[in-house]
This record gives C-alpha cells, sequence and structure tokens, in this order.
C-alpha cells in the first residue's frame, strides 16, 4: 500500500488495483476514565507514552472510501452535526478536498451505530448526503439506529448476521462487543488485504501495547476484548493493514508482534 496524495483531511493510498483514501471528519476528547482494565474497573494510570490533552485522550474520527474506479464503497460517515461539536463533522470537507463526488457513492458500509460513525448519512441541513445511496450496510444488532432523522434511509438497509460480500472485493465481517452489531470491513486487492473497523481500538497509543484494556462504552466488555484479539491476530500475517476509525488520522498502519502486544507501524504520519 503506497500513499500518493495527501491533503489538510484526506490521504489517498494505492491499494493494488484499489484506491483507499482516508476521511478524517475531525476528533473528539473524551475523560481517561473511560478506560478499563480487564476487571472492568477504571484503568489506574496511564503510561507516559499516552498523550493527553487539557487532561483528556484524544481520539481521531476516520471514515473510509474505497473504489475500485467504477464502483465505490464509504466505510462510516463521520458526526455531522450531531456531535454538537464544532471539532467534528468535517467529512464533506474532506471528501470534496480528495476530489470524491458524494453523489457517485451507492454504497456505504457502517461499522457501528454510534453518532460519530452513523451521523455523516444525514448532513446539517437535514439532506440526505448521498443523492444516489443505494445500500447502507450495518451489523443487524444495530439496524435499529435508523429512526428520527435516519428514519427516511431505513429501506435502503442491509442488515449484517454473517460474513458477508459486499461486492468481489470487500466483505462485512460481524465482530460484535463494542456494540451487538459491531462490523469489520476486509478489503481485498491484488496486493493484500485491508481491515477497516469502528471502534476495536479507542486508544492507540496504549490498546496495542496493551490489547486487554478496553472500554467504558463497549456493551460487552468482554466480548469487545476478544474480537479485538481475534483481529489483531490476523492483521499480523504478510500483507495486511489496518484503517482504524480512532487511529490517528488518516488512520491507516501496519501491525506486528511486540513482546507480549503488538505495535503499529502508520503508512502516513499522523496528523493529530
Amino acid at each position: 500500500m503506497r500513499l500518493v496524495s495527501s491533503g489538510r483531511h484526506y490521504a489517498a493510498f494505492e491499494f493494488g488495483d484499489l484506491q483507499v483514501v482516508a476521511l478524517r471528519d475531525g476528533y473528539i476528547d473524551m475523560p481517561a476514565t473511560r478506560l478499563r482494565d480487564a476487571c472492568g474497573c477504571v484503568l489506574g494510570g496511564l503510561p507516559a507514552a499516552v498523550p493527553l490533552v487539557g487532561g483528556n485522550l484524544r481520539l481521531s474520527v476516520n471514515a473510509f472510501h474505497v473504489t475500485d474506479g467504477t464502483r465505490s464503497v464509504l466505510i462510516d460517515t463521520g458526526a455531522s452535526d450531531n456531535w454538537h461539536d464544532p471539532t467534528m463533522g468535517l467529512i464533506y470537507e474532506a471528501l470534496d478536498e480528495a476530489g470524491i463526488d458524494r453523489a457517485g457513492i451507492t454504497d456505504v458500509a457502517i461499522t457501528h451505530r454510534h453518532e460519530d460513525h452513523v451521523s455523516g448519512l444525514v448532513m446539517p441541513d437535514g439532506s440526505e448526503a448521498f443523492a444516489k445511496l443505494e445500500r447502507v450496510w450495518i451489523g443487524a444488532g444495530d439496524a435499529s439506529v435508523f429512526t428520527g432523522r435516519l428514519e427516511p434511509i431505513r429501506d435502503r438497509v442491509v442488515s449484517v448476521s454473517e460474513e458477508v460480500a459486499i461486492n468481489d472485493w470487500i466483505a462485512a465481517i460481524p465482530t460484535p462487543g463494542h456494540t451487538p452489531g459491531h462490523t469489520v470491513y476486509e478489503v481485498a486487492s491484488g496486493t493484500g488485504r485491508l481491515l477497516a473497523w469502528g471502534d476495536t481500538v479507542h486508544v492507540p497509543t496504549l490498546q496495542f501495547d496493551q490489547p486487554s484494556v478496553s472500554w467504558e462504552w463497549d456493551d460487552d466488555q468482554s466480548q469487545a476484548r476478544a474480537a479485538r484479539a481475534g483481529l489483531l491476530d490476523r492483521l499480523i500475517r504478510p500483507d495486511h493493514f489496518v484503517a482504524g476509525a480512532h487511529l490517528d488520522s488518516p488512520g491507516i498502519a501496519r501491525v506486528t508482534r511486540a513482546g507480549e502486544g503488538y505495535a503499529l507501524e502508520y503508512l502516513a504520519p499522523p496528523t493529530g
């Protein structure tokens, strides 16, 4: 996988016969007390490698556009204006900057139901963000999110309850734990595989080295921990890469074994 262009809110990578574009929706600050140890208690003390901003953890929020030049899939959509924070909702600007026509996106794949991943289907003015949207893929356990502002899109929802192909180069893989419908999308090109995940990892400077650390908002912390372990073991295979919603933007990296944990090597320098 090779970086071919970048801007303030995007980074485009050549991935065999595909192009993967990381899109920055912004960032959110969260208290470190969200982190949990293996017993489910608030994690006591953070390693020096974990940066804090004003005493909080700063989480990048990323989405990913994948295309073969004819068809495209957008993985996650950011927060639109639902987070009520000016640091979020930048995905439309990122798409424009990357030269991606929103009208050309027919398939959106949602990793899970939380606002910073699904809300960007609808713009702040209430209009649909993707005028020619045909399908929204989401884990069956999270499909109930399509109410209120998202209700008009419900008729295009495809619920995922088992591993299923979206097209001939991307598949949806259920990985419940963070939410009942949390789903990872595996992108296969002629040169490797890319796993795009949502909230498998929230704090990359900690959870690769200590993958047993979980998150307060994991619906089932034990199940989320097991899903993370399985995905990390999968990612250390040759020619495998990860695209993470909360990895430091642009959020695409390699994973290797490092002692009892793992190490992360970004393919482009994080922009914060």
